[in-house]
């Protein structure tokens, strides 16, 4: 990566894509959302910008990016 391009923040706007899970306990079988997540197009190819909001004490730094329903379309909510 150049110099220049150190420090590089992409610019995201709108709703996020993805909503960041993390376990709240690393042998637990429950999931919570700990974050947000934006695509964008690095020089590189595909990019994320993460977001989080918090995470669990317990943590074992394992997380899910998962794509977030448009409730709209699809007529249900989960």
């Amino acid at each position: 990566m150049s110099e220049e391009r150190r420090g590089f923040r992409p610019t995201v706007s709108g709703r996020p894509q993805y909503a960041v899970r993390v376990r709240s306990d690393p042998t637990g079988e429950a999931w919570f959302t700990a974050g947000q997540a934006w695509a964008f197009e690095s020089d590189d190819g595909p990019a994320y910008r993460i977001h989080l909001t918090m995470t669990p004490v317990n943590w074992d730094g394992e997380l899910l990016l998962m794509p977030i329903r448009d409730q709209e379309a699809s007529g249900t909510q989960s």
